[in-house]
Formats: C-alpha cells, structure tokens, sequence
C-alpha cells in the first residue's frame, strides 16, 4: 500500500486531521512530480488522498487514476464528497469511470449523522447536506464506495445513529469503515481519544444494526479484544495470518496487558499513539 498526498488544500478543518494545512506550505499542484511519485511507489494499493483529492481537478485525476492503471495497480480514492456534490455530471462520470478501470473505490470520509455533529467535527458549513449529495453523487458514478466514519470524542456515542443512517438513507454504500482516530496531527493529546472501553457498547451496537441491515463493515485501529463477536471485522487479523507488512506494524505495538491474549498473534496491538495517552488498553 502507498499513499499520496496530492496537496494539503481542503474545503474542511476536521478535528481529526492527521494531515492539516496549517503544518506546513502547501507545494504547487504538479501532474508531472503525482505522475512521478506513484511510478516509484513500492507495490500495492494507491491512495489518492489530500487535503480533497476532488480540488485536483477531474482531468488531473484521470491521468493520475490512468496512469495507476498502466501500473497495474489498484486506486482508492480518499475525499470528503463536499466537491463531488457540485462537480459537472461529466467530471464525476470521468472520474468514476478511471477509478472503475482502476479496479479502485471512492473512500469517503463521513464522520456524522446529523448537521449539528457533522459541523462540529468537520467546522464546514452545509457540510453534511453537501456529503450526503456528493455519496449519492458517486455510488451513481460507477465505481464502489466506502465510507470511513472515524470514531473520535465527538461522536462514539453516536456510533448506533450513524449505522442506522447509512442502512436507511445511503443505499449503494459498499461497505463502511468503523476507524478509530489517530492522535496525530490535529488530534494529537487526550482531548479526541476516547478510551477504547467506552466506544466498545454502542459500537458494538452499530455493528449489530449493520448486521442486521445487510451493511458490510470493517473495523480499524481497535483491538480485536475489545469487539466482542465481531473480532474478524478487524481487519490486522488478516493482514497478520498472511504475514503482510504494512503501517499496522510500525504505527501500533503490544503492551503488557495484551499478555494471555487469545488474539495475541493475530493483533499488532492498540496504537502507539492511544498508549501515549492513556497508558494502557
């Protein structure tokens, strides 16, 4: 797996950002250094991310999802969705159409169920209106999209809502993801890291509701300890069976309480970042 970041311009300011404007100068928009920077990418999964990918510009973006293609590659796509509600009909056809060539998906972040909960996350206005346009936009633009809800301070407690919004009001969804924060960037400190005890019940409600629903999920950056009968939603259990190098092994590490652990061999352990702030699972 290799990331991109295209630049840092965004059209939010998330509490969660790991990645926000305000770190550093935003470097020139340059076809040529995107083109150049994913031909030497190690193998593996292409992720298109930001600030919002969409400001690129859909010519950019099918000659960057082109030229993932060439290389055999498959694309995921990260965006928020605010552009893609007002994008022209033939830029999103297009640029869903180079993602679908590029056996690739849009990843879209979608951290609230409600305006008031959306705002206060993401500090953009008609936000959620705007999101909730920009998904349906795209499920109708051809290639498969996720949606990535993550779990921060704000919004856990919230966790059974959003399920239940997806399942009645985003049809087309093809799976979503539960992922808890990371305490970098913006979120970096205790202030947006609830403890993994707390998010486990209504969490584990959600998964239930989308269990019911039909809705397929996935869950990262939470021990598979803490998710009860759906530990195989984890998704390092399989990333650690087959052995697979990635992010899962740098960016999280066992500690003493993971000792006994039924999961043990099939679990990086929590993030080094949660561990830094809560000191223990």
């Amino acid at each position: 797996m290799a990331l991109i970041h295209l630049f840092r311009r965004c059209n939010q300011r998330c509490v969660f950002c790991s990645y926000p404007a305000e770190e550093g100068g935003d470097p020139a928009p340059s076809l040529k250094a995107w083109l150049k920077e994913i031909a030497a990418m190690p193998p593996g999964l292409v992720q298109l991310s930001g600030g919002e990918p969409l400001l690129a510009g859909a010519e950019n973006l099918r000659l960057l999802l082109a030229a993932v293609k060439k290389l055999g590659r498959r694309a995921e796509l990260q965006t928020n969705a605010l552009a893609a509600a007002d994008l022209p009909a033939a830029d999103l056809a297009a640029i869903g159409k180079a993602l679908a060539a590029a056996r690739g998906y849009f990843n879209v972040n979608f951290p609230a169920a409600t305006p008031a909960l959306d705002l206060k996350i993401t500090r953009a206005r008609g936000g959620f209106r705007r999101r909730t346009a920009g998904v349906r936009r795209l499920i109708a633009a051809g290639a498969p999209v996720r949606l990535t809800h993550v779990i921060t301070a704000q919004n856990y407690k919230q966790l059974p809502a959003f399920a239940a919004f997806v399942a009645r009001e985003l049809p087309g969804v093809a799976w979503v993801q539960f992922s808890y924060i990371k305490g970098i960037g913006r979120a970096a400190g205790k202030k947006h890291l609830p403890r993994y005890a707390a998010v486990r019940p209504p969490l584990l409600e959600a998964l239930e509701i989308c269990r019911r629903g039909g809705l397929r999920c996935e869950v990262d950056h939470i021990p598979p300890c803490f998710l009860g009968e759906f530990f195989r939603l984890n998704v390092d259990i399989v990333k650690m069976r087959e052995g697979r190098a990635g992010p899962h092994l740098q960016e999280k590490a066992r500690v003493p309480a993971c000792g006994g652990c039924r999961f043990l061999k099939l679990c990086p352990g929590p993030r080094k970042d949660y561990i830094a702030v809560h000191k223990t699972l």
